[in-house]
């Protein structure tokens, strides 16, 4: 899907019908041919076009002779999410192209919901022969993309430990697994956002006026302060799944304590109770207060076990 847009005199957006100068250029998930059209129309490499579509990719810069790359990584929720081994949030590519007249938006459908964002001007007003405007305003939804989905992280990881108290079910210790792999990916992601901005800047490749230095400042402390809670929530998390390895690991030693301490009490009573009612001659068997006697004897010692047991706390009433 391709659409053009240009700015009216009032500032508000228009769809236009052909490509026009200095107009904005979105273009989601765009097929070959597609491409093939657009960057022979532009004279701009499809490799920039490509490479905005691919998932390996990380934030970065690239300059032609005839327009600038920027690669940025948004995090999206997982089309496959609540699968087995699947994070719940990914990051996926984004690409922001500059030639001489135009701007470019090289989206996924995911990606959709940002952009209608900040085309409605919900990270600020912008008119589309203001590239270098239109590009600070997408790192700032894009700063503004990880702080609420590291949010959504949060929340659900709450939900899952209050599961895990009661339950201690694998489902619950794989979902901790699967949040703990989508914060890699937004510290890895955030971590190549953070030098990427830090180019920008500095002036490397586009040129930033003083006005908007400013801004993009606050953008770049932002990333940094994103990329500090992923990292932190990754390692609370990776320690509060390691304290519930060994709780459940407590739980089964536990288990396993109290089961043998009761089979080591029914047991002997149980021997007792089988030498007496063996089909062989046994002292005082035709006395019945024999009967009595045996069956003291077994509650007996059934007594003192269970007694020497919980003094060793293999077995708890509490």
């Amino acid at each position: 899907m391709l659409k053009v847009y240009k700015s009216l005199a009032l500032g508000e957006l228009q769809e236009e019908a052909r490509f026009k100068s200095n107009t904005l250029i979105v273009l989601t998930d765009p097929d070959s041919e597609k491409i093939k059209q657009v960057a022979s129309q532009f004279k701009l490499p499809e490799k920039f076009f490509t490479d905005s579509l691919d998932p390996q990719e990380h934030p970065r810069l690239e300059r032609d002779s005839n327009g600038l790359l920027i690669v940025l990584n948004i995090p999206v929720t997982d089309p496959n999410a609540g699968k087995e081994n699947e994070a719940p949030y990914i990051t996926l590519p984004f690409g922001i192209i500059h030639s001489e007249n135009n701007l470019f938006l090289v989206t996924k459908k995911s990606h959709q919901p940002l952009i209608d964002q900040f085309l409605n001007g919900q990270f600020g007003l912008f008119e589309t022969h203001m590239k270098t405007r239109m590009t600070i305003l997408l790192f700032k939804a894009v700063a503004k993309s990880y702080d609420d989905h590291l949010g959504f992280v949060k929340d659900e990881t709450r939900v899952l430990q209050q599961k895990l108290r009661q339950s201690y079910q694998n489902r619950e210790l794989f979902s901790l697994i699967n949040q703990n792999k989508s914060l890699l990916q937004f510290s890895v992601s955030l971590s190549a956002l953070t030098i990427l901005y830090r180019q920008v800047i500095n002036g490397y490749a586009v040129k930033i006026y003083p006005e908007e230095k400013g801004l993009l400042s606050d953008i770049l402390v932002d990333i940094e302060q994103s990329a500090e809670v992923a990292e932190m929530s990754r390692e609370s998390l990776s320690n509060l799944m390691d304290a519930y390895a060994a709780i459940v690991h407590n739980n089964l030693n536990t288990v396993l304590k109290t089961l043998t301490a009761l089979a080591i009490i029914l047991i002997i009573p149980s021997m007792i109770g089988s030498i007496f009612s063996m089909n062989v001659a046994l002292p005082s068997e035709e006395d019945p207060i024999s009967t009595v006697v045996v069956a003291s004897i077994m509650v007996l010692v059934s007594v003192v076990l269970l007694f020497f047991f919980y003094c060793k706390k293999y077995i708890r009433f509490d």
